[in-house]
């Protein structure tokens, strides 16, 4: 998304503040989260023959049956994966909050010219959101702040559904014709308040998401590159450099703040030299399942896919320097949540 700076020129805004959502979407806020099951699934497809415990812990059903007593780390991976997957849909391009809040605010409802089609999207749309969250919130992800962000949305959301519900068939049925926007000013306060509300729980939601990604990673990559897991340690080091590079897109002010550019830049160098890493530990995978015959399996053609997004996002990134295009920033983010849209994917496992 661009804004228009005080000459009238045309610039990148990469970041906003969920305050500021009605005039910008950032970069951050569609960066899409990394979904936490994965690195539960690489440590455990290792695992996939051995038995099972012999000595199982059981509890009774309602019924009155013994069953299987939940896995509590099982438990608690789905409850983050979930909880990842109800972020990425609460950001997702023209469905995302800060959009449709953005097109209410360009309904313009207190000003002298105000707008009858801006305003699209329904408090219905993130019901199912919100339910998923707070289903997956009832076991808990086992980390007390990563919750809290998840019940600050549930709460916050269940606000702005509460306040916008009974507008919604005066909006679609357009009775602000009627009424001169009588009824629209009267509720405008509280529509602001709510999505605004509702925008910043987001955003604490994707940092605590963030952290969490970043600790789980760092422990599997040290797993990883004991078990000699080449492939899966690089694919993981990539994507943090990754993570960095776009992160440091956020100061770099429409390449006016030359320091930014600079870590930028060396973000983009150090990520280059991952990927080729990345490729490297590739390569050697498929020569050893070409060496095996019928009984190799080839890698799972994602990570190439994974891979490409990140070189894409790399020449992105050098193209926005020489063109200045939006457009061509907006690629950028977009390579990067395709890379995350393909580790997601879980690479056939």
């Amino acid at each position: 998304m661009a804004f228009i700076d005080g000459r009238g020129t045309e610039q990148p805004q990469p970041r906003e503040s969920a305050m500021t959502a009605h005039h910008n979407r950032s970069a951050r806020t569609r960066l899409f989260a990394l979904s936490l099951c994965f690195c539960a699934v690489l440590a455990a497809c290792k695992d996939d023959n051995k038995p099972a415990p012999a000595a199982a812990s059981h509890s009774p059903s309602a019924s009155g049956k013994t069953q299987p007593a939940k896995d509590p780390a099982r438990v608690q991976a789905a409850a983050r994966s979930a909880y990842s997957k109800g972020y990425n849909e609460l950001i997702d391009d023209n469905r995302s909050v800060a959009a449709v809040y953005k097109s209410y605010v360009r309904m313009n409802v207190n000003g002298k010219s105000p707008s009858e089609s801006a305003f699209y999207g329904a408090p219905s749309d993130m019901r199912s959101t919100l339910d998923d969250l707070q289903k997956a919130r009832t076991d808990g992800s086992g980390d007390a702040a990563l919750d809290a962000a998840v019940d600050g949305v549930v709460t916050t959301g269940e606000k702005l559904i509460a306040v916008w519900t009974p507008m919604d068939p005066y909006y679609k049925s357009k009775g602000f014709l009627e009424d001169k926007w009588v009824k629209a000013r009267a509720a405008d306060v509280d529509m602001n308040a709510a999505f605004k509300g509702m925008l910043v729980s987001i955003d604490k939601l994707g940092d605590e998401l963030g952290r969490v990604q970043d600790a789980a990673r760092a422990e599997r990559m040290a797993k990883l590159k004991a078990e000699g897991d080449m492939l899966n340690y690089h694919m993981l080091a990539s994507m943090a450099v990754a993570k960095k590079f776009v992160n440091s897109l956020d100061q770099i002010d429409g390449l006016k703040n030359k320091e930014a550019v600079a870590k930028v830049d060396a973000s983009a160098s150090e990520l280059q030299a991952s990927l080729e890493e990345f490729s490297k530990a590739l390569e050697e995978a498929k020569a050893k399942a070409k060496a095996k015959g019928a009984d190799g399996k080839a890698p799972h053609y994602s990570y190439e896919s994974l891979h490409s997004s990140l070189l894409s996002m790399i020449g992105q990134w050098r193209t926005f320097k020489d063109s200045k295009f939006p457009s061509t920033f907006q690629n950028i983010v977009s390579h990067y949540n395709s890379a995350v849209g393909y580790y997601n994917g879980g690479f056939g496992r």
